[in-house]
């Protein structure tokens, strides 16, 4: 979502993080709450990557303050490029 808000949209890097995550809260709980009730949920690991989960986001939101949005667009460019090239790759290779 962040890469299409920042080259799409136009929206700062800083709007386009905060919107992403926020955006994130809601699709999580609600999606959380049906596998929970599904039974397909291992509670104790969920709990551990909630808490890793806070600690990353907490991090994250400080480390957006000190760098600067041109490198933060780069990473995201890069990790997009990664992945997309790693999708072709792998459609690829299922050809044969």
């Amino acid at each position: 979502m962040v890469p299409s808000f920042i080259y799409l949209l136009g929206s700062a890097v800083k709007i386009a993080v905060g919107t992403s995550l926020a955006s994130f809260i809601s699709m999580a709980i609600v999606s959380g709450a049906f596998k929970l009730y599904q039974g397909v949920v291992d509670v104790v690991a969920a709990i551990a990557l909630g808490v890793r989960t806070i600690t990353g986001a907490q991090i994250g939101a400080r480390l957006t303050k000190i760098v600067p949005p041109w490198a933060i667009k780069v990473i995201f460019g890069f990790v997009f490029l990664y992945v997309s090239l790693r999708f072709v790759w792998q459609g690829y290779v299922c050809l044969d």
